[in-house]
């Protein structure tokens, strides 16, 4: 033990050392007889006693008590003492010394010492259990109110509300004074109050419950969706429940978001996948393309060259310009089957821009450039009004110049020939429609293959690619096109687009028709 002694007498701390030994305990010691010495030994080492005379020449009890509690308020401080006053003793034992010793009873001292000691132990324990409370409970109060999710405190029995935190506050947009005192099914942001009843009947049985999606009312109307979460726990002899709130509506609208993201790219993947698998046709058509319909007129070329090598070396000139028409001629198709090929696989690797487009204007307008080509004929165009999308304005003149172009040709041999353009509300499609040749349905899985025909030159000329490049350009629009015909009947040719460039109707247009005759 180390003992640091206010003492001026020597004989007198020989005695107390002698009466510590005599008492079982063993001690290191140093002897002070005025502040400064005190002072300087306090500053130098921690010391487990303090024993102090009372009245010394140069220094006394109370002022060797003050410098104590100033430097090491925690080490007993035990007054020994000729005579002193009971009222003095008493004084000094409220200001911090732990308990006095008359000179005269020094067979008390080593008892004295270790009970002091003791207390001062304990005591010291309970102060460290008492601050760590302290601590824990400033900690959690500043958890509880700098927390980002919102908190509730509850009675586990009645469900009023103990406390909450400035969070939960903020998000729902109530006062403290709302919720403090009253039931948690009573402050108005409960959606469904006999479910919050329920589920508080849930958490008093099983001690816990939680809620993934929870819709929460705020002050203002707002139905903000909430992770709820609450645990019964006990202090002390009261059980309490905590809530934890915390705010989703972010996390769900990104995962909204999400889903709505990979829905896009699912959909850009089956797109191009659909586009790969037309390429991929299309590669296989113009593969046999330039294997079947390039070489006819390819051997037709080699056939009428040999011819008139022929005529050139029997001498017989009167066939040459014949051949040599033939020959341009047959040159002229293949070159014309070359450039319808070129521009369908354009089709295909094209950048599709969007617009809004107005349908019912661009039929007019194609409607009257085939007029001005041929205004020998006559025909009734008949257009719907006010019918627009959102596409490629390029593709969508494409898709209509072919299908205005085709029911053209095949209504070419009728006296009254009828185009119409219009919209199918029922396929969600556009269409037209024509009075003319028409064609047998059994063979209409052909009508859209490049160069397939259904008629002959001598009725209807052509390279039978025009159909094909509509499809091509329904389909990059995210559409498709087919066709409904009877022979000597007429044809009708629909087609789609896609959402959202799919067909919509101007508000600020009557829906109807037009005619251009």
């Amino acid at each position: 033990m180390h003992l640091l002694m206010v003492e001026d007498f020597a004989d007198d701390a020989e005695l107390l050392l002698h009466a510590l030994a005599s008492g079982g305990l063993h001690v290191r010691h140093e002897i002070v007889s005025d502040a400064d010495a005190m002072r300087a030994a306090l500053e130098r080492q921690k010391w487990d006693v303090i024993t102090s005379d009372h009245s010394m020449p140069a220094f006394s009890a109370p002022q060797a008590l003050a410098l104590a509690q100033a430097l090491q308020p925690r080490t007993p401080f035990i007054i020994v003492s000729g005579q002193i006053d009971l009222n003095l003793a008493v004084s000094l034992m409220k200001d911090g010394a732990r308990d006095y010793v008359r000179k005269g009873e020094l067979a008390r001292l080593a008892p004295t010492i270790r009970r002091s000691i003791e207390d001062a132990k304990r005591q010291l324990r309970n102060a460290d259990v008492e601050e760590a409370l302290r601590d824990s409970e400033i900690r959690y109060r500043r958890l509880f109110e700098a927390a980002k999710d919102g908190i509730l405190i509850l009675d586990a029995g009645t469900g009023a509300i103990q406390d909450v935190n400035p969070y939960l506050l903020y998000m729902l947009g109530y006062s403290k004074a709302e919720f403090l005192g009253r039931k948690i099914w009573e402050i108005g942001v409960w959606v469904d109050i006999e479910a919050s009843k329920s589920a508080f009947s849930e958490l008093q049985a099983k001690g816990y419950v939680r809620y993934e999606d929870l819709p929460l009312q705020c002050k203002d109307g707002r139905i903000m969706p909430v992770e709820f979460v609450s645990n019964v726990y006990q202090v002390g002899d009261r059980r309490v429940a905590q809530c934890n709130i915390r705010d989703i509506s972010q996390r769900m609208h990104t995962e909204t978001e999400f889903k709505r993201l990979n829905a896009d790219l699912e959909q850009r993947v089956i797109e191009r996948t659909t586009q790969l698998d037309v390429m991929a046709r299309e590669l296989q058509t113009f593969n046999y393309s330039v294997s079947h319909d390039l070489r006819a007129p390819l051997r037709r070329i080699l056939g009428f060259a040999d011819a008139l090598h022929d005529s050139v070396v029997s001498g017989n000139p009167q066939d040459f310009l014949l051949f040599i028409e033939r020959i341009r001629e047959s040159a002229k198709r293949m070159s014309a089957l070359i450039e319808a090929l070129l521009q369908l696989a354009g089709l295909a690797t094209r950048e599709v821009r969007t617009t809004t487009v107005d349908l019912s204007a661009l039929t007019r307008r194609l409607a009257a450039e085939l007029q001005e080509a041929d205004p020998g004929r006559s025909v009734d165009f008949v257009v719907a009004d006010g019918a627009t999308v959102v596409g490629d304005e390029l593709l969508l003149t494409i898709i209509l110049e072919n299908l205005l172009r085709n029911a053209w040709k095949f209504s070419s041999h009728r006296a009254h020939a009828r185009i119409e353009f219009g919209i199918d509300a029922q396929a969600d499609a556009f269409f037209v429609r024509d009075n003319g040749a028409g064609f047998d349905m059994d063979f209409a899985d052909k009508l859209f293959r490049p160069f397939q025909r259904l008629h002959r030159d001598s009725e209807f000329a052509g390279l039978g690619i025009g159909l094909a490049t509509v499809q091509r350009a329904a389909q990059r629009l995210g559409g498709h096109a087919w066709a409904e015909g009877q022979v000597d009947k007429g044809a009708t040719f629909h087609f789609t687009l896609a959402p959202p460039r799919r067909l919509s109707l101007n508000s600020a247009a009557p829906r109807g028709a037009s005619m251009l005759a």
